[in-house]
């Protein structure tokens, strides 16, 4: 038998009201959405945070030691 004809004879429930499916999605998916926003905060901007840190107290403890800042090479532009 084919499995299309099985499911012809099965009843599909009704759908459920607008205002109940409304209040569902919002008890369960804002949450988690605040979670996930939260995490990806934690995540992220603190890494970058971190590692702009870094950088900025390796800078500190060479200038401390050299006595000088490191030069950046200018770009030049084409003419």
């Amino acid at each position: 038998m084919d499995p299309l004809e099985k499911l012809a004879d099965v009843k599909v429930p009704p759908v459920p009201k607008g205002k109940t499916l409304r209040d569902g999605v919002r008890r369960k998916l804002h949450p988690r959405l605040l979670m996930l926003h939260i995490i990806e905060f934690a995540v992220g901007a603190t890494s970058w945070a971190l590692m702009h840190m870094m950088v900025a107290l390796c800078a500190t403890v060479r200038f401390t030691i050299t006595g000088q800042w490191t030069k950046k090479q200018e770009k030049t532009r084409k003419k």
